[in-house]
């Protein structure tokens, strides 16, 4: 469960640069579905 946390935890400071850059609605709705499949994909790879 750790790795996930620490990705998350990356994730929640990606999303605090992002938030500093002003990036357009969507980039960030890309970024979104990007990082949500590929933790959709980690699940089915690496079973629990």
């Amino acid at each position: 469960m750790s790795p996930f946390i620490a990705a998350g935890l990356v994730k929640f400071n990606e999303a605090k640069e992002i938030e500093k850059i002003k990036i357009s609605p969507q980039a960030v709705v890309f970024l979104g579905i990007a990082i949500s499949l590929l933790v959709i994909i980690l699940k089915f790879l690496v079973p629990l």
